[in-house]
């Protein structure tokens, strides 16, 4: 507290102490506005994405034209720099986790990410407009690179731009030696191949010749049911992040309000909850990150 504060609060107990209120509700309104955390006014207009979520504007061919999409690139330090050091614990997991792997009864998807480099292992998750044959809205990726966590947030700013975001998806998925999800063989490639095929966006196949196959899928719902179903109250995300992460959200927007968020977005161009959306998105994808971390070594955090 700066000591203009502290003279300010200390006037304010005087004035209360001594049943001066007229001095107290004047000591009160100056003390509440002095400080760097008191609440700031909502902005009248809407907030452009720009200053919401910053990122910019990048372009991807696809089928011969250009179809632009808004980037939003971040590392893990820059978000949250109390948990930069996830990133060297993740890294580290999985420049070790074969030595001990052999112990574990494990997947034959897990074993591919057990084997390869933390830069081998790419994490995705969705966020869309509702069910099958709805529209794709944001593709969250996460990987690891140089021992920082990056987050890729590729979000199309209106249906339009669809396109630009699943090819760059196809892009990364090519150049992959294992692609993380959690519920993503139900669900998120089943969208990502529907979708895709809508635009004429080619996705390696599951199984294809060996220089356009996809990599190995591993979903993190499988394995979370494998290793926790009856020991958990469910294998939900969130209630694994809770019991598993030891990390709580407060003030998250509930993913069945995403879609209704995002149309509101493509209508007004006001992009509040789509900072909000986005948030939600690297939470996931960073939990997903935890989880693979305590699937290969065993034990769960605080172990």
């Amino acid at each position: 507290m700066s000591e203009s504060r502290r003279k300010k609060l200390s006037m304010l107990m005087k004035s209360l102490s001594a049943g001066d209120m007229p001095s107290a509700q004047k000591a009160l309104a100056e003390y509440g506005h002095s400080g760097v955390n008191r609440p700031q006014q909502k902005a009248a207009g809407p907030i452009s994405l720009a200053d919401a979520c910053g990122g910019a504007e990048v372009g991807v061919e696809v089928n011969g034209e250009r179809v632009p999409y808004w980037l939003i690139r971040r590392t893990l330090s820059e978000v949250s720099p109390d948990d930069a050091a996830i990133s060297t614990e993740f890294a580290a997991v999985l420049a070790g986790a074969r030595q001990q792997f052999d112990e574990l009864a494990a997947s034959a998807e897990l074993c591919h990410a057990a084997n390869g480099s933390a830069e081998d292992v790419l994490f995705m998750d969705l966020e869309t407009c509702g069910f099958s044959g709805s529209p794709i809205f944001l593709v969250g990726l996460m990987r690891c690179e140089g021992g920082e966590l990056i987050f890729e947030q590729h979000l199309a700013r209106h249906y339009g731009e669809e396109a630009g975001i699943l090819q760059a998806f196809a892009e990364r998925l090519a150049g992959a030696g294992v692609l993380v999800t959690f519920n993503g063989k139900a669900f998120d490639m089943n969208m990502v191949r529907e979708r895709s095929a809508f635009h004429a966006i080619d996705v390696p196949p599951r199984d294809g010749p060996p220089d356009n196959r996809m990599p190995p899928h591993l979903d993190l719902l499988h394995e979370a049911r494998r290793r926790w179903k009856g020991v958990l109250p469910n294998c939900r995300l969130q209630t694994l992040e809770s019991h598993l992460c030891r990390r709580h959200r407060t003030g998250d927007i509930p993913g069945a309000a995403i879609p209704d968020a995002y149309h509101r977005f493509v209508d007004t161009a006001d992009a509040r909850q789509v900072r909000d959306i986005l948030h939600h998105n690297l939470l996931d994808l960073l939990t997903m990150g935890q989880l693979l971390c305590v699937l290969l070594t065993g034990c769960e955090p605080g172990e």
